[in-house]
């Protein structure tokens, strides 16, 4: 099966499980939830919008593997034809009745990703990229091409610092500082692959995470790239199933706010 045939699948599944996702937040008081540690939780509906997904991908292409974040402990190993999805990137955000959530579906070859979806099923957008081919977002129908911000000065730089919840980082609060005495406007947005497509948009001119996996960022750093962006080397050297730092920004700040964030 083609690469082409894999990116308008992956957008057609990503628009029903956005759907889905959609349904769930509506009836979201319903719904049973349960702690898989502090701050960390997970509820019905992240499995099930991963299982419609998984379904989807199995119907249409039976040999590909599957990496989803609610699954991730059966996974091993790499393999040549891989879907890495998060069903609910913004869990909390999505339980607690904030409508910054997305659904994120990268799909990769040979250890390179080559098309990345996020979905915003509140906002009715679904980014999209294919290697190569640029980055877009349909919105009511309508596609129109993504570009990074034209931003070169950190003192202007509107970006967002990404922040997990679970476990203190002391590096962050460094970081932070770091930017605040540039000047940095910071936001977070509790979501990384709505907040990467986001940077791919020019809506923020960054993202920075010191620890994310790899179903929250891969799709959202091919919309980056694909929309003329800088972004670090992710994985890290450990794979796909342990978090690693995450850079993405308009490529006129990516040597300062590379060195910046390094150096700390």
């Amino acid at each position: 099966m083609s690469i082409v045939a894999r990116y308008v699948a992956a957008q057609q599944i990503g628009q029903r499980a956005a759907a889905l996702a959609h349904r769930y937040f509506v009836d979201r008081d319903t719904l049973a939830v349960e702690s898989k540690g502090t701050q960390d939780y997970v509820s019905m509906a992240d499995r099930a919008v991963e299982e419609l997904i998984r379904a989807e991908v199995r119907r249409e292409f039976p040999g590909d593997a599957f990496l989803g974040e609610e699954s991730a402990a059966q996974f091993s190993g790499t393999h040549e034809h891989l879907w890495v999805v998060d069903p609910i990137d913004g869990t909390h955000n999505f339980l607690r009745g904030a409508r910054y959530y997305c659904v994120s579906i990268a799909y990769m070859e040979s250890g390179r990703r080559e098309i990345g979806v996020v979905a915003d099923p509140e906002h009715d957008e679904i980014f999209h990229a294919r290697r190569g081919h640029g980055a877009w977002v349909t919105r009511d129908g309508d596609e129109s091409a993504l570009r990074v911000s034209d931003c070169a000065q950190l003192a202007r730089t509107f970006m967002c610092l990404g922040h997990h919840d679970r476990h203190p980082e002391p590096r962050y609060i460094a970081v932070r500082k770091a930017l605040m005495d540039q000047g940095v406007a910071m936001r977070n947005m509790g979501a990384g692959a709505l907040q990467l497509a986001h940077v791919a948009a020019g809506r923020y001119d960054a993202f920075v995470e010191l620890s994310l996996n790899a179903w929250d960022a891969l799709a959202g750093l091919l919309l980056v790239e694909e929309a003329g962006g800088f972004t670090a080397p992710f994985p890290g050297f450990k794979g796909l199933r342990a978090p690693a730092p995450v850079l993405a920004c308009a490529p006129g700040i990516a040597a300062a706010l590379s060195e910046l964030v390094g150096a700390l």
